[in-house]
């Protein structure tokens, strides 16, 4: 049995660890800090992560900067930061690629539930179904009576395999019942390029990199895949208005390794509330056609649980594996 002398030291020393974690939260942070975006540079992932770290270096006082570790389908990246010191000067970004990889590759070098703690969302990018304006269809409604009328005859552009914009397009399948043949590219950029050219007929992608194309006749933009209508596009119908409940955005969230200190999670939290309650932050995103996220660890980390299970269930019914 455990005497009462040794009880006491115990609690002495987890009274001295919790004053001495409380002092090192205080003091965060008194060095550089560095978000991981597991993308290359450019694009929104880039973008957003470097906006989140000027709003981190202003409101911190220490340097905040943005470190690209792109490839292997954000897996490098992610268990780079995975693996760092759990003390609050690695971050993640990551995006809903982390709650889809467990169900791609039979294997992981990190667990995303075990291996990070959750800080908050900070924004959602809904994904534009735009079509080449040869497809003779003027709406969504449309292109899904067309679909049906002609099965097996359309087809999309993905940026890969296995990617948010490929399981999109199978998630309207299975909401549709339609059929529609996927063509797989190294990137969105190369796919958008052959929808212009007429190569496929429809694509998924953000709003910002269609738009131009959309405004000036050379594609149409027939639906959006959020839940409500696009601060950018607000004539545009959402997929819901016609199959409730259906969403298929790629969201955006901060981790920090497990173990990170609570009173640090809370302070970064706090400034990510401040980050996406900022005019100047608000009206840029939503420009680009991002909805800002904000919450608690808490509800991060119940809202990834309900997107692997999500994302594991259609994967599990489609059979794609990436390994």
């Amino acid at each position: 049995m455990i005497g009462m002398r040794t009880l006491i030291r115990l609690g002495g020393l987890l009274t001295l660890f919790a004053a001495v974690t409380a002092a090192s939260a205080q003091q965060y942070p008194d060095k550089p800090v560095k978000i991981i975006v597991p993308y290359a540079a450019g694009g929104f992932s880039d973008a957003l992560g470097r906006a989140l770290a000027q709003w981190f270096t202003q409101n911190l006082g220490q340097p905040v900067v943005v470190d690209n570790k792109p490839g292997a389908a954000t897996i490098i990246g992610v268990d780079a930061a995975a693996k760092s010191p759990p003390d609050g000067y690695t971050l993640l970004l990551a995006t809903g690629a982390l709650t889809i990889n467990p169900h791609l590759f039979s294997k992981l070098p990190y667990n995303a539930e075990r291996d990070f703690a959750p800080i908050s969302r900070v924004a959602e990018l809904p994904y534009v179904l735009v079509a080449n304006p040869s497809l003779p269809v003027g709406s969504f409604k449309e292109l899904i009576g067309y679909a049906k009328a002609n099965p097996g005859k359309l087809n999309f552009g993905t940026p890969g395999n296995g990617t948010a914009p490929h399981l999109a397009m199978k998630l309207l399948e299975e909401a549709a019942g339609i059929s529609v043949q996927g063509v797989h590219y190294k990137g969105n950029g190369p796919a958008l390029n052959d929808l212009l050219g007429g190569q496929i007929h429809l694509l998924f992608d953000g709003l910002q990199q269609p738009q131009p194309f959309v405004n000036n006749g050379k594609l149409k933009l027939l639906a959006v895949d959020s839940l409500k209508r696009m601060h950018g596009a607000p004539d545009v119908p959402t997929i819901s208005e016609t199959y409730p409940g259906f969403e298929a955005s790629t969201w955006y969230q901060l981790l920090a390794p497990a173990g990170t200190p609570a009173p640090i999670v809370a302070r970064l939290n706090a400034l990510i509330q401040k980050f996406v309650d900022d005019p100047a932050t608000r009206d840029k995103l939503l420009s680009q056609g991002a909805i800002l996220g904000g919450g608690t660890p808490a509800q991060l980390a119940e809202y990834s649980k309900s997107e692997t299970l999500r994302w594991g269930t259609l994967i599990a019914k489609t059979g794609i594996k990436l390994d």
